[in-house]
């Protein structure tokens, strides 16, 4: 799936001068998607929700720093990223399933049909949930941003703040990781 975040310079430049409206419009736009990649980086939806709106607490309260002119979803995941990180190293809760959350955020509605091609659907989506939710923070990251959100690895780089071919190298390890995960799960490919 590839639902890039674009946010015009336009309200970027009116939040930073104290537009409330404007914020508003901001956190509706933005809502899902921090909470998604907090949920994806946390690994539980109280972390995620908690995480996401202390976001925009921080975007409102830093909204002067913002530069109109340069891309916005990367300062805002950025600081999204780091919160994250200070939650994680605080707290200790039990994981659930990061995707099973994402799931329809992921994957269409499934059509109407034979009933064991459900089943067979659902144990891969559950296959995917527990090996994704058994990376690395760091490896979830990465997979997120390129697979499931689309991001070039320029965009990568400058969301996380590390050099492009860093990029390159982090997704081939997390996708290893990941093939192992699944391969120990049970999954063949065919």
């Amino acid at each position: 799936m590839n639902s890039r975040i674009h946010i015009e310079s336009d309200i970027v430049k009116k939040v930073s001068n104290g537009d409330t409206g404007a914020f508003t419009d901001l956190v509706n736009r933005l809502m899902k998607p921090a909470y998604f990649h907090a949920l994806a980086l946390m690994g539980n939806h109280e972390d995620a929700v908690e995480v996401s709106q202390e976001t925009f607490i921080k975007v409102w309260n830093s909204r002067k720093r913002v530069d109109p002119d340069r891309p916005f979803y990367p300062w805002f995941y950025t600081i999204l990223k780091r919160l994250c990180l200070n939650q994680h190293r605080g707290r200790s809760r039990k994981k659930e399933d990061v995707m099973s959350s994402l799931a329809s955020w992921i994957e269409p509605e499934a059509e109407d049909g034979n009933p064991s091609d459900a089943v067979i659907e659902q144990e891969q989506k559950k296959m995917i949930e527990d090996s994704l939710s058994r990376l690395s923070m760091d490896d979830r990251e990465i997979i997120v941003l390129k697979d499931l959100e689309g991001y070039s690895y320029k965009e990568i780089a400058e969301m996380i703040d590390i050099p492009i071919g860093t990029v390159m190298s982090r997704l081939y390890t997390a996708r290893k990781r990941f093939k192992t995960e699944m391969e120990v799960a049970g999954y063949e490919h065919t």
